[in-house]
C-alpha cells in the first residue's frame, strides 16, 4: 500500500530485510516518510505480518537564503529626511533550525541601514541626507547569511538613484569681468561673454542670463548693452565714444529654472579705448569777422618780443 513517492525513494531487500535508498532525500519536501513492510515465510498457508517503518530525516544546510525585494521606492530625493523608507526586503531559507535562521547586512560606508520590521522582513531606510552632486547613484549590496555550518549566503544588489532638488545657486566662473572696447565700434558688435555653472541637473541647471536694471549717464543700461539669455554673449547696442564716456559697469544675473529659482550676479566693467578720431582745433587766436587772425607788432619790437600765443 506504499504510495509511488515512497517506492521511488526506498526498497526492501527481500532476504535480509534491509531498507535501502533508491533516490535522493529532500528534507524540505518531506521530513518524515512512512513505510509499510510485509514479511512472511515460505511455508504452506503462510500468513503475512506487517510493520510500519518511520523514517525521520535530519536537515542539512543545502539551501542558500533567498532575498526578495517586495517594494522599492526609487529614485529618492536628495533632501529626503533620515529614516525615509527606500525598499522592503524579505528573506527566506527553506532549511530548518539554525540552517534556516538568516541575518542580513549591507555593504559598508553607505548612508542606509536595514531595520527589522517583523520576522524575515526588513526595511531599507536612509540614515542621513543625500547629496546628488556628490554621488548620484548608490549600488547597495545586501548580504543574507544563514547560521548553518558551513554558512551559506546570497548577495543581492539594489541600485538607488538620487533625484535632484534645486539646492545649488549658479556661480560665475569669474568674480568680475573687465572688458575693453575700442570706441567707434559697430552697433551690434559682440564685446564679451560671461558664463556661469550650476551643479544641479536638468531644469535646475538650465541658466538664463539677463542684465539687471540700471542707468548709464541717465540712460537705461538696456540702450547700451544687450545679452543673449541662453549663451551669455554680450553686444554693444550703440557706437561708443571715448570722449563722451570712458567706462561704465553693468550687473549681469544668471538664474536657473528650478522652483523656486536661484540666481547669482556678477559685475562687468566696460572700458572704452581711445582712437585718434579727432583732429586738433585752434582755439586762439580766433579770426575776427571770418577773416584771418591778426596780431599787431610795434615797429620798435626787438628780437624775442612776444607776438602772440597759439592754443589748440
Amino acid at each position: 500500500h506504499a504510495p509511488p513517492s515512497v517506492r521511488e525513494l526506498f526498497r526492501v531487500e527481500p532476504r535480509s530485510g534491509q531498507v535501502l535508498l533508491k533516490g535522493p532525500l529532500d528534507y524540505e519536501r518531506a521530513s518524515l516518510h512512512e513505510l509499510y513492510v510485509q514479511a512472511k515465510d515460505r511455508g504452506p498457508s503462510a500468513e503475512a505480518v506487517h510493520c510500519q517503518v518511520l523514517v525521520h530525516l535530519l536537515d542539512v544546510n543545502d539551501n542558500a537564503p533567498e532575498v526578495t525585494l517586495t517594494s522599492v521606492s526609487t529614485p529618492v530625493q536628495e533632501d529626503a529626511p533620515p529614516g525615509t523608507v527606500i525598499a522592503v526586503i524579505s528573506v527566506l531559507d527553506r532549511d530548518s533550525g539554525d540552517n534556516g535562521r538568516v541575518s542580513c547586512e549591507l555593504s559598508p560606508s553607505v548612508p542606509f541601514e536595514l531595520r527589522s520590521s517583523f520576522r524575515d522582513y526588513y526595511t531599507l531606510v536612509t540614515t542621513e541626507p543625500l547629496d546628488r552632486e556628490a554621488l548620484s547613484e548608490y549600488n547597495i549590496s545586501i548580504t543574507a547569511r544563514d547560521m548553518g555550518s558551513p554558512a551559506l549566503l546570497t548577495r543581492s544588489t539594489l541600485t538607488v538613484p538620487v533625484s535632484d532638488v534645486n539646492d545649488n545657486a549658479p556661480h560665475f566662473l569669474q568674480p568680475s569681468y573687465s572688458v575693453y572696447v575700442m570706441e567707434n565700434n559697430a552697433p551690434g558688435a559682440s564685446i564679451c561673454s560671461v558664463s556661469a555653472l550650476d551643479p544641479d541637473c536638468q531644469q535646475n541647471a538650465y541658466l538664463s542670463y539677463s542684465i539687471t536694471d540700471g542707468h548709464i549717464h541717465g540712460m537705461p543700461v538696456g540702450t547700451y548693452v544687450s545679452i543673449n539669455s541662453d549663451s551669455g554673449h554680450m553686444y554693444a547696442l550703440r557706437s561708443l565714444d571715448y570722449e563722451q564716456i570712458r567706462s561704465f559697469q553693468i550687473q549681469v544675473q544668471a538664474q536657473d529654472a528650478g522652483f523656486p529659482p536661484l540666481s547669482a550676479n556678477v559685475t562687468v566693467h566696460i572700458f572704452v579705448l581711445d582712437q585718434n578720431d579727432n583732429a586738433p582745433v585752434i582755439v586762439s587766436p580766433m579770426p575776427r569777422n571770418g577773416s584771418v587772425a591778426t596780431e599787431l607788432v610795434p615797429r620798435s619790437a626787438g628780437p624775442g618780443y612776444l607776438v602772440g600765443t597759439v592754443s589748440a
